[in-house]
C-alpha cells in the first residue's frame, strides 16, 4: 500500500505539490520556542517527500519559477516607494548592511573552503543563513545542482536561530544613538480645536516648520464653519477663528502654542453639516493617484485627514498616495455623503477583485527581464532570473504607483495572500526536488560542518551589522530592525516587535530589506565565478 501511495505521489506532482504545502503550513505553525519555521516549514515537509519520491523535475521547476516571481514580484509592489523615497535618508544603515552581506559571503567561501565543503554547498549554506530564498534560486540556476538547496536547508533554521539569539541579547541595550533619537510620538496622530488669538495666521511658515506632521481638516470663520482648502485660503484667518487640525503627538502642543489655545469638549466636529466618514478605496480611477492630484475640495468641498492602510495609520498629505484597500478618513459636507461614496467606490468586493493588468501584467514584465543576460568580468554572464526580474519589475512599478488607467499597487490584504501562496508554492518545489540529496548528506559529519559554517555566516551578517549600528551611532531598535530586514525573515521581526513598541523597529527594517534582498541576489553569481 506504501509502495501505491509513494507510486501516486511520484506520478501527480500538483497532488504532491499541495499536499506538501499544506503539511508544511501546519509543521510551520508549530512554536519552537521563540521560533516559527512558518512557510519554511514546506521546504523541511519537502525535504521529507522528496526522499521518498522522485517527480518529474521539469514540472517541478515550473512550479518553482512560478511561486518565485509571484513571490519576488509583490515584494517589490510593496517596498517600491519607500525603497526609493528614503534611499537618501537611510543611506548609512544600508551602507552598513551590504558590508556585512559581503562579508559574510568571504566568509562562506573561505570557511567552507577550510572546512572542505564545496562551493555550491557554502552558497546555498550562505543563502540559508540569511534566509534568502531568491538566492537560492538564483543558486541552483547557476550550479544546476541539487546542492545548494541542501546547504540552504541546514543553513535555514541556523540562521534565524541565531538572529534571534542576537536580537534578544541586544533589543533591549540602551547604548548611546545620538544620531537616531526616538521619534514615537511622530506616529500618534491627534485631532485638535485650536482658537486663534493672533491678528493673522500664516499657514505656509507652519508648514514649513512642521513639515508633514499636521493637517487643517476644518475652519470656522465669522460663525460660519467648512472644510478647510489649501494654505492660501487660511492665511484669511485670524483672531476668533476656529481651526480643526489633525497632528502628530510630537508638533501638537507647539502648533497650539503657534497660533492660539486649545479648545476642549466631547465633540470636535460640532457642526451637522460638516461629517467625518470613512471610504473605502474600490475605484481603479482613485487607487494609484496621490491626494493633491485628486482635487477633493474642487470637486466635493471634502478634504482627506488620515488613511488606514492595514493596520498602518497615515497622516494624508497631499503627496500620499493612495491604494486599492485604504480606508480613507475625509470631512466633507453631509449633503455630499453619496457623491463621494461613488467617487471613492467604497466596496469590499469591488477591491477583494484583483486588477490581472496589474498582476498578470506585471508578472509578465518580470519575467521578461528574467531574459536578460548580465555580462560578468572574465566572459561569465547570467540571466536575471526569476528571482531577480519580477523583482525589479515590482520595485519599479511599486514606485510608480500608476501608469495610465493602471494602478499598480494591490490590496494590502492580497498582496500578501499572493506573496505568501508564491513563497509556499517555491519551498515546496525546492525541498521535494533536493529530499534525496538532503537526507544522504545532513545526518553526516559534513552536515555537521554546514550546520556550524551557518552559524559563522549568520553571526558575521547579522552580528556585524549590529556592531556596525552601534559605532554608528543608531540605536538598538532601528540596529535589530534593519538586522531582521537584513534578514528578510518576519519570525526575527515578530520576536523583536513582541518584545518592544519602538516604531523604530520597523523602520529599520523596511530601510534594509528591499536593498539587501537584491544584493544578495546580485552577490551569488560572483560567489559561484
Amino acid at each position: 500500500m506504501i509502495s501505491g501511495v509513494i507510486e501516486l505521489l511520484a506520478d501527480n506532482p500538483i497532488l504532491t505539490l499541495f499536499l506538501v504545502i499544506a503539511c508544511g503550513a501546519a509543521f510551520g505553525s508549530i512554536p519552537f520556542g521563540p521560533l516559527r519555521f512558518g512557510a519554511a516549514g514546506a521546504l523541511f515537509i519537502g525535504l521529507a517527500f522528496g526522499a521518498l519520491i522522485s517527480p518529474d523535475p521539469t514540472t517541478l521547476t515550473l512550479y518553482q519559477n512560478l511561486g518565485l516571481g509571484i513571490f519576488v514580484y509583490m515584494v517589490g509592489l510593496e517596498a517600491g516607494e519607500s525603497f526609493f523615497r528614503d534611499f537618501r535618508k537611510h543611506i548609512t544603515l544600508m551602507a552598513g548592511a551590504v558590508l556585512a552581506v559581503i562579508l559574510a559571503a568571504v566568509v562562506a567561501l573561505v570557511v567552507g573552503s577550510l572546512f572542505g565543503i564545496d562551493r555550491p554547498t557554502a552558497v546555498g549554506v550562505f543563502s540559508g543563513a540569511l534566509t534568502s530564498t531568491p538566492s537560492l534560486a538564483i543558486a541552483q540556476e547557476q550550479t544546476g545542482s541539487d546542492a545548494p538547496a541542501v546547504g540552504y536547508s541546514l543553513g535555514y533554521p541556523v540562521g534565524v536561530t541565531v538572529a534571534i539569539i542576537l536580537v534578544a541579547l541586544t533589543l533591549t541595550r540602551n547604548w548611546p544613538a545620538k544620531k537616531d533619537v526616538d521619534h514615537t510620538d511622530e506616529r500618534i496622530l491627534r485631532t485638535v480645536r485650536i482658537l486663534i488669538d493672533r491678528d493673522s495666521v500664516d499657514i505656509r511658515s507652519l508648514e514649513e516648520e512642521y513639515g508633514d506632521q499636521f493637517v487643517v481638516s476644518m475652519v470656522r470663520h465669522h460663525g460660519r464653519s467648512r472644510v478647510a482648502e489649501d494654505a492660501d485660503e487660511l492665511t484669511t484667518l485670524g483672531k476668533g477663528d476656529v481651526v480643526t487640525v489633525m497632528a502628530t503627538k510630537a508638533v501638537t502642543d507647539d502648533l497650539v502654542r503657534s497660533i492660539g489655545s486649545q479648545l476642549s469638549g466631547p465633540h470636535l466636529y460640532r457642526d451637522p453639516q460638516i461629517l467625518v466618514g470613512n471610504f473605502r478605496v474600490s475605484n481603479n480611477n482613485v487607487a494609484g493617484n496621490t491626494i493633491e492630484s485628486l482635487n477633493l475640495h474642487d470637486a466635493f468641498s471634502a478634504r482627506i485627514i488620515r488613511i488606514r492602510r492595514g493596520d498602518e495609520i497615515l497622516l494624508a498629505n497631499d503627496d500620499t498616495h493612495l491604494a486599492y484597500g485604504d480606508i480613507a478618513e475625509v470631512v466633507y459636507p453631509s449633503k455630499r455623503r453619496k457623491q463621494l461614496s461613488t467617487f471613492f467606490g467604497d466596496s469590499i468586493q469591488s477591491f477583494s477583485e484583483l486588477d490581472w493588468i496589474a498582476v498578470a501584467g506585471g508578472l509578465a514584465i518580470g519575467y521578461a527581464l528574467a531574459l536578460v543576460e548580465i555580462p560578468l568580468p572574465g566572459g561569465f554572464s547570467f540571466a536575471l532570473g526569476a528571482a531577480a526580474g519580477p523583482l525589479i519589475a515590482g520595485l519599479i512599478l511599486g514606485a510608480l504607483q500608476r501608469t495610465g488607467r493602471t494602478a499598480w499597487q494591490l490590496p494590502r490584504t492580497a498582496n500578501v495572500t499572493l506573496r505568501q501562496l508564491g513563497l509556499m508554492m517555491f519551498l515546496a518545489g525546492v525541498g521535494i526536488a533536493s529530499g534525496r540529496a538532503f537526507s544522504s548528506t545532513a545526518f553526516s559529519w559534513f552536515g555537521l560542518t554546514a550546520i556550524a559554517l551557518a552559524a559563522i555566516i549568520s553571526l558575521v551578517g547579522c552580528g556585524g551589522f549590529l556592531l556596525f549600528c552601534y559605532l554608528t551611532g543608531r540605536s538598538a531598535a532601528r540596529a535589530n530592525g534593519g538586522a531582521s530586514g537584513l534578514l528578510g525573515q518576519p519570525a526575527v521581526l515578530q520576536y523583536a516587535l513582541e518584545n518592544s513598541s519602538d516604531t523604530r523597529i520597523m523602520s529599520g527594517y523596511t530601510a534594509t530589506f528591499a536593498l539587501i534582498l537584491i544584493v544578495k541576489i546580485i552577490i551569488v553569481p560572483f560567489m559561484l565565478m
